[in-house]
């Protein structure tokens, strides 16, 4: 058979949107690279990759040079991939269209019927299915041979069982090492490069709402250390940033930690890369702590994760988790506490089995633990392919869903290009999770980033807890009720529960307001904007005021007390951590009668100490090397 010549490619990767940095399209460079590695003949011409958003007319026109074009899809291009993909269609309706990626329903009839413009679907691994579906194309034949594939035929759905995963991974050349992404560089040395980097392959857990371990299945396989090292090295000479280690539990093999330390003698010796992103394992403290300290101390990383998503039993038990040890998030915690590496709580709103009181309890037991750094509260999402997904999940948790508009944080407010709208199904309802207490719950999430994590009141409501024995769970329930004698306090989470129900109207959780250095209008989380107007706001000493009151109360009801004044002197020193956020007050200088910073360290980094009456200065200024911080002269102590 005779084979088609010349054949040229189209590949589109809408890479997502992130602040001051550009994502270099990795799975275009992964299906290029093998193609051009192992292709028998050499009739295959690839055009320049599309990775930007840009008006769909002309890359129509551009694209249009293309036999076939490829999609490579994830829930922030699917939109845009969809249009453009449409418009080529209509515009050159002999061009061949095949869309891949995570986004792609392994399920895929509905979606083909729904998107006639679409002739191919991949699923699964997408080089060897690639490389296959170009041969195909080019000797005329039908994908009926192919694994991984779906599309309609005469208009009746044929479908092809996923090819078994690839084992030896050193099949698949490297894209940064065969020279793939030289070109692309050289022609934008106006970017910041954000590079995803795999290390191995794979997921030993699957979790109900993701869909890593449906993608890539349970067993870990991995690239050799020879060609890891070489990456690295590129990385360096190409003055890379941003790193994000795509791995699902980086720390699980005992070979990441010289992966760490190879990473880290780069950082020490080129200044590159700036930072990486990983995605540390479970079920493994020791080498996970080992593997974040290198990183942390290199500089690689501000802070790990520790990705617990929800401690109630009938939840972890509903989405698969209840095999991960809550004891090892427990140690690990206390490890890095002690060891003065930031660590932050991935927690998840909305999951199947939670409740507006097992969330609330969720929130105490962190802080009970020690996990004063941050938890950063998530909605749950639904993705094509994840088992949450499934009708029958759906109906036997009482899954209800809406679209949402996806928007990139801190990316500029402006009208979409091409008019396309990325969008998200959230998860806003479950049989143990009405709509109302979704949005409760989501209101307490970001009161608690605002007035906790965000350090608005952290001080104060860590040490009245401490001292006094209220619970956090008391404490944060209060500020969500409305009082007279609380208005700013009330005005605050009316906005918050305001945003809830917006979200629930299908709005984004982000809020759009000016980028306090430049003007421009920004897209903020709703933490974020609320910080910052507080911080700014005339009204700020109020606040604090009507936290005293609040208080006040709260130790009333409970026939509580405080030594006299220590309230006060909590709150003032709250107040006066808060406003260095904001340059105009860096330095402060306090009297306080009770040993109120010592104690408010010493609970966070997990230490007992005792309550001490006296007289204390704390004065905080730049060090010999320039770094803010908190100095106490005891006046005199007792």
């Amino acid at each position: 058979m005779k084979l088609k010549q010349a054949i040229n490619i189209g590949l589109v990767q809408i890479t997502e949107p992130i602040s001051h940095h550009v994502n270099l399209p990795y799975s275009l460079g992964l299906l290029q690279s093998y193609v051009e590695a192992h292709a028998e003949e050499n009739q295959y011409h690839f055009l320049d990759p599309v990775f930007l958003r840009e008006p769909l007319e002309p890359l129509v026109e551009r694209l249009g040079t293309a036999d076939l074009v490829g999609f490579s899809t994830y829930v922030w291009n699917m939109q845009y991939s969809l249009a453009l993909a449409q418009a080529l269609k209509q515009r050159w309706p002999e061009l061949v269209i095949v869309f891949g990626g995570p986004q792609v329903p392994d399920q895929a009839e509905s979606f083909l019927r729904t998107h006639d413009f679409i002739d191919l679907c991949c699923h699964g691994e997408g080089e060897r299915t690639f490389l296959g579906l170009l041969g195909a194309y080019a000797r005329g034949e039908s994908w009926s041979e192919l694994a991984g594939v779906s599309w309609l035929e005469a208009g009746v759905f044929e479908t092809r069982a996923k090819a078994p995963r690839l084992k030896e991974l050193d099949q698949l050349p490297s894209p940064y090492l065969s020279g793939y992404f030289e070109p692309l560089l050289a022609r934008h040395p106006e970017f910041n490069w954000t590079i995803p980097w795999e290390t191995n392959r794979g997921c030993p857990f699957s979790c109900t709402f993701c869909d890593w371990g449906s993608a890539v299945q349970s067993k870990l396989y991995r690239f050799d250390m020879k060609r890891l090292r070489q990456e690295i090295q590129w990385m360096a000479s190409h003055q890379i940033e941003v790193v994000y280690c795509c791995d699902s539990n980086f720390g699980i093999l005992p070979r990441d930690l010289e992966i760490a330390q190879e990473l880290a003698v780069s950082k020490k010796s080129s200044g590159y890369p700036s930072k990486i992103y990983t995605q540390m394992t479970k079920n493994q403290s020791e080498r996970a702590f080992q593997a974040q300290q290198i990183l942390f101390d290199a500089g690689l990383h501000l802070s790990s994760t520790l990705s617990l998503q929800s401690v109630s039993e009938q939840t972890l038990t509903a989405i698969r988790r209840d095999n991960i040890s809550l004891d090892v998030y427990r140690e690990l915690l206390q490890r890095f506490v002690e060891a003065g590496i930031p660590a932050y709580t991935d927690f998840l709103i909305g999951l199947p089995g939670e409740t507006f009181e097992s969330f609330v309890a969720g929130i105490d037991t962190l802080l009970n633990q020690g996990q004063h750094q941050e938890i950063r509260f998530w909605n749950v999402y639904l993705l094509p392919n994840a088992e949450m997904s499934a009708p029958t999940y759906r109906e036997r948790y009482g899954i209800q869903t809406l679209m949402q508009h996806y928007v990139s944080p801190i990316s500029p407010v402006q009208v979409p290009i091409a008019g396309v709208h990325e969008q998200l199904e959230i998860v806003i309802e479950t049989d143990t999770m009405p709509r109302a207490d979704w949005a409760r719950m989501r209101a307490l999430a970001w009161l608690t980033q605002i007035v906790y994590y965000g350090k608005l009141l952290q001080p104060a409501l860590l040490l009245v807890q401490a001292l006094s024995g209220l619970s956090h769970q008391q404490i944060l329930l209060r500020l969500m009720q409305p009082s007279a004698e609380t208005p700013l306090l009330s005005q605050l989470f009316a906005f918050l529960s305001q945003r809830a129900q917006e979200m629930l109207a299908g709005q984004s959780e982000f809020v759009a307001g000016p980028d306090l250095r430049t003007g421009v209008m920004i897209w903020y989380p709703t933490q974020s904007f609320v910080l910052t107007q507080l911080l700014h706001a005339p009204y700020l000493g109020e606040i604090y005021l009507e936290a005293q009151t609040l208080l006040v109360g709260l130790l009333l009801e409970h026939d509580l007390s405080l030594p006299e004044g220590l309230l006060e002197e909590a709150l003032w020193l709250s107040l006066a951590l808060f406003r260095t956020y904001d340059s105009r007050h860096q330095d402060f200088q306090l009297q306080q009668r009770y040993n109120l910073w010592e104690l408010y360290q010493g609970i966070l980094k997990g230490q007992q100490l005792r309550l001490r009456s006296g007289q204390w200065r704390l004065i905080r200024r730049p060090d010999s090397q320039g770094r803010w911080q908190v100095q106490t002269q005891e006046v005199m102590g007792v």
